[in-house]
């Protein structure tokens, strides 16, 4: 008799195991079936967007921690009065640029799309070619497996850091004043080779594309100045994409007038920029809004 009571209580907990991650996968499932990289990420950045007031942004960056050390957005107010926000995050795949995008338009109405090319070049990592095969099933059939960090996005709302805080502050920009130069000399040599964009990165991109032309943004993909990140090889590979499907593109590495000064405009030996050279990539792409978008100065 024992012994068949402790079985219904096994069955019993099972049962009550089972409707309480069920419950938990309705708040943990992600949007849309879009696989993305880093969740915990971009709900944070969805969050951020969503808390700016409707429709009160012309431009949206997109990529990843190049995006973020590179576009300033309460500079490119001061300066040319358009209001914009960074949802670059670390490591961003374009994926999670798709995930982004599609959550943005449903509260803001941007006119430009720019995004930072250098997350084009990373590897998707789709969940079928991972080796948990155990771990895929429960992340497919149970949500709150693959999302378990959502739950910090609840706290961060709730008990915002400082540092947190000043992100939000600074429209998704990450201001560094550190500087370390970079000794490398010329990256950027000319060459007819390509590095081609897979065929993962260009299904999202074609999505990213139309998701644009649905809601009347234009699409520009610039790559902004990294000696440790890009190449030549990589400036053809995206120029490709782009002449095939009529997007601008803007390579700011081959670009003289912007005088990046590599002794002092980067906080870490040439992959990122501090907060100096920022200051020179929003004032030149705050140029090129201005000549070729027709966006509202706001700051009278």
């Amino acid at each position: 008799m024992k012994h068949k009571k402790n079985i219904w209580h096994c069955a019993g907990f099972l049962l009550g195991l089972v409707i309480i991650l069920a419950l938990l996968s309705c708040v943990f499932r992600r949007k849309d079936g879009i696989y993305v990289y880093d969740a915990l990420s971009v709900s944070v950045k969805s969050s951020d967007i969503k808390a700016e007031p409707d429709n009160s942004l012309d431009v949206i960056f997109y990529g990843d921690s190049e995006a973020y050390s590179s576009f300033s957005p309460n500079h490119l107010y001061s300066k040319f009065g358009y209001t914009s926000f960074c949802c670059g995050t670390a490591a961003q795949k374009v994926c999670d640029t798709y995930a982004l995008l599609t959550e943005a338009f449903k509260t803001q109405s941007p006119k430009v799309i720019v995004l930072e090319a250098n997350c084009l070049y990373r590897t998707l990592n789709e969940e079928d070619n991972k080796k948990d095969i155990v771990m895929n099933f429960l992340t497919d059939s149970v949500p709150v497996f693959a999302n378990h960090s959502t739950w910090k996005l609840f706290v961060r709302k709730a008990l915002p850091s400082g540092r947190e805080k000043r992100r939000r502050g600074q429209k998704g920009f990450v201001l560094r004043k550190d500087s370390r130069p970079y000794k490398g000399g010329k990256y950027m040599k000319k060459t007819k080779k390509a590095d081609e964009l897979s065929s993962d990165v260009t299904t999202y991109l074609n999505k990213i594309a139309t998701l644009c032309k649905e809601n009347n943004a234009e699409l520009l993909i610039v790559s902004t100045p990294s000696p440790r990140n890009w190449t030549y090889k990589k400036h053809n590979g995206v120029q490709s994409w782009a002449s095939l499907h009529g997007v601008t593109y803007i390579d700011l590495n081959l670009d003289k007038d912007i005088k990046i000064n590599w002794k002092k405009d980067t906080k870490d030996s040439g992959d990122h920029l501090n907060y100096s050279g920022a200051k020179k990539v929003t004032n030149y792409m705050g140029k090129y809004f201005r000549d070729h978008y027709n966006l509202t100065d706001h700051r009278e």
